[in-house]
């Protein structure tokens, strides 16, 4: 857990700071479609100004009726002019970090930030819109932590929203037209927003890059298999998430709704349609359906996975406004070379490290159960004698064969960045490589250890080895009120990754070969090469983002991987190449 007094410090550090800048800064005006909304102008880091337009509405307020319901569009504000100096409500969650609840259903709100300047008004500018992690039940895009001075000191506009999380995003009762992935159309319906207006901000709406980290990243995959791809979006970046990661999608999401209510006091779950209206109900508050969201998961659930009951799901047939109608590896074989999004996607080497505290809680229970660690999209029956075998294997090759024990962390952190992370992110990238060749990917691994990577400081684990999950975000982004950037070589990977992800939203290449570098970066990032005959193995390129710089390698982590595909080859139906090759 955070530090409870480090949490309160940089949130009134972020209070005292927003609220002098206010007094301070110039006001600014901008017609949208919806009306006219005041922002402000501030000051860069490198003295340029940018302006801040925050708490747009993009949506009407999800409440009464509206719960779990597909966004509606926002089509007017009901004043002259909106006030936009300050954030709008996050969605209701409890705060991982310090325990309380936050936030309320009245949640979908975005934030424009603008780059200015002599030369900026000369021609549109790239837009990069963010979509934050938090296992689709906590987190916001607001700039407690997702503040992107950096980024727009690369002349690009960012946009970051919040959108609806945990049942009240993911609730799934199709038979009351309640489809399922809500939290996912108010993602889909901010970037039409961004698709009508980002102009009235001199950005280019052709030129849009959607970026996230962790389940935002596993959101930003699906809707780069999605409908609407190509249309409100062209580029793609992908940190520490993918959609075909075992933790992204709901099980028994029928089951899930119907335990909730029953949980809150329904009983007769089979009327379904008392159901939904007991849950839309003013007696039944938000607060209310937080409380008994982890009661749903079934024991199995709890033992085996990440404690996030409600998550995406695949929606029937009859959904009117379908978001997903197939799983995202159906879609990449069934429609190959249909995708022509270029992507970055990559993970840190010490993912795991994020997803430990429920391990050090019960670490005598994992050592006793360490077959709890299989992933579950390996086809077998929990108890299964295979799993055990897995399981043994997986203490020998992890563990030498040793319990596991405090001294052992590093070791879990890799099992850990295994199970949840690297092995099917890389699955991803041969996947998007073989069957969507238009759709280039630039790999990469983030290594770097500074005194920025706040997550394992926050978690207490500064002592373990690698970057943690999250800890490259303090690098891309600045949290409101903390103004401080850290050491040169801090300050160095800062400007490094703003740097390539910048280029790649301006020009689908984070170091395109026209582009004079910047002395800092030297780096030349290659993408991720097809094997020229399907005789010949995959290998895949990435960029290894390490304290001594940036350089090329190939095929991260890799003995540990050819374990798990062995692992999988032998207990799963692996993916068959040459009966697609034709349509290649």
């Amino acid at each position: 857990m955070i530090r409870p007094f480090v949490y309160r410090n940089l949130v009134n550090n972020r209070l005292l700071s927003c609220s002098f800048s206010r007094m301070s800064s110039q006001l600014v005006k901008v017609q949208v479609k919806q009306g006219i909304i005041i922002g402000q102008q501030k000051n860069l880091p490198n003295g340029n100004k940018y302006e801040s337009f925050q708490g747009i509405p993009y949506a009407v307020p999800p409440i009464g009726e509206l719960r779990f319901r597909s966004p509606l569009p926002l089509e007017q504000f009901d004043v002259p002019e909106l006030d936009c100096l300050k954030e709008g409500d996050v969605s209701h969650h409890r705060d991982p970090f310090t325990g309380e609840l936050i936030g309320s259903e009245n949640c979908l709100f975005l934030n424009v930030y603008v780059p200015k300047g002599k030369t900026y008004a000369e021609k549109p500018l790239p837009v990069m819109v963010w979509i934050h992690g938090g296992g689709f039940t906590f987190g916001n895009g607001n700039s407690d932590y997702y503040l992107p001075l950096s980024l727009m000191q690369e002349d690009v506009i960012v946009v970051t929203f919040n959108y609806r999380l945990g049942a009240l995003g993911f609730l799934y009762l199709p038979e009351e037209g309640i489809w399922g992935n809500a939290g996912l159309k108010d993602q889909r319906l901010a970037l039409e927003w961004v698709n009508e207006n980002i102009h009235r901000f001199n950005g280019d709406p052709n030129n849009v890059t959607l970026f996230g980290e962790s389940a935002g990243a596993a959101s930003v995959h699906l809707h780069m298999c999605s409908k609407h791809a190509h249309k409100l979006f062209h580029k793609t970046i992908m940190q520490s998430g993918t959609a075909n990661m075992e933790w992204v999608f709901q099980t028994n999401p029928v089951y899930k709704t119907r335990k909730l209510a029953e949980d809150l006091g329904y009983k007769e779950t089979s009327n379904t349609k008392g159901l939904l209206k007991f849950l839309q109900s003013p007696e039944v508050t938000d607060a209310h359906i937080l409380s008994k969201m982890l009661g749903v998961l079934t024991r199995e659930e709890r033992r085996r996975e990440l404690p996030l009951p409600f998550k995406p799901v695949i929606e029937d047939s009859q959904s009117p406004d379908s978001f997903l109608d197939q799983p995202i590896l159906e879609k990449l074989k069934n429609q190959p070379n249909s995708i022509a999004i270029p992507s970055i996607m990559g993970y840190n080497s010490a993912e795991g490290i994020g997803m430990m505290i429920n391990a050090l809680r019960k670490l005598e229970e994992y050592d006793r159960d360490f077959k709890r660690m299989v992933p579950r999209n390996i086809p077998l029956d929990p108890y299964h004698a295979d799993v055990e075998e897995i399981g043994k294997q997986m203490r020998d090759f992890y563990l030498n064969g040793r319990p596991l024990t405090l001294k052992m962390l590093n070791e879990l952190a890799n099992i850990l960045t295994d199970y949840h992370f690297s092995v099917d992110m890389q699955n991803a990238a041969k996947w998007q490589t073989l069957l969507q060749p238009q759709a280039p990917v630039y790999f990469y691994q983030f290594d770097y250890v500074g005194g920025r990577n706040l997550y394992k400081v926050m978690l207490q684990l500064d002592k373990l080895r690698g970057a943690s999950h999250g800890d490259e975000l303090f690098y891309l982004f600045q949290m409101a009120g903390n103004n401080d950037m850290g050491s040169a070589e801090d300050q160095r990977i800062t400007k490094q990754l703003s740097y390539l992800w910048a280029n790649f939203a301006k020009y689908s290449n984070p170091t395109p070969s026209n582009l004079e570098m910047d002395a800092s970066i030297s780096c030349k990032w290659q993408p991720v090469r097809k094997p020229p005959s399907e005789q010949e193995p995959f290998i895949l390129d990435y960029l290894s983002i390490e304290n001594s710089g940036c350089h090329m390698k190939t095929n991260p982590d890799k003995e540990r991987i050819e374990f798990w595909r062995n692992i999988y080859h032998k207990f799963s139906q692996p993916l068959d190449y040459s009966r697609i090759s034709a349509k290649l």
